[in-house]
């Protein structure tokens, strides 16, 4: 799952030199808004997981879990960002290249907490290692897909002459 995730910050990174660009008909935020608060999504997950105690991970069920986990799917305007992961300011590109740095390394660490490190997820409860990282693939594949959309729009390419 990981390297599904450094695949996902490659293209991250290839997608930042759009970060201005937006089509309000698919999303109110722009590229950069979309790739700057998946990146801080990952990088305080990351952060955490290792503050998690183990022996406290209590699993349960939930609906919104199960259908998010097994689709691999997020509807688009069904949740809401919690605070800290809403991107503050307009410097998307100087805030991404540092959020691409951070999580790369922060990666790297994941493989040495136990199983049993957990986030707790504001719909989903609490979620271990290996369901964290599939959550992140997959939030991060919800927002990569809609800056592809964005960048695909019909208006986008009519602005940008081509």
């Amino acid at each position: 799952m990981i390297k599904k995730i450094i695949a996902q910050l490659a293209e991250i990174e290839n997608l930042k030199q759009f970060s201005h660009k937006n089509a309000p008909e698919i999303s109110e935020a722009s590229i950069g808004w979309h790739l700057e608060h998946s990146l801080l999504v990952i990088s305080r997950i990351l952060e955490g997981l290792p503050l998690s105690h183990p022996e406290k991970y209590q699993p349960k069920f939930s609906w919104a879990k199960f259908m998010v986990m097994t689709s691999g799917y997020i509807p688009r305007k069904k949740g809401k960002a919690p605070k800290f992961t809403i991107p503050t300011n307009e410097n998307f590109l100087e805030n991404i290249d540092n959020y691409l740095n951070s999580v790369r390394e922060n990666l790297q660490m994941i493989k040495n907490l136990p199983s049993q490190s957990y986030i707790e997820h504001p719909y989903f409860g609490h979620l271990d290692v290996k369901q964290t990282l599939k959550f992140l693939k997959i939030h991060t594949q919800h927002h990569l897909k809609i800056a592809r959309d964005i960048l695909i729009h019909p208006a986008i390419k009519s602005i940008s002459g081509k």
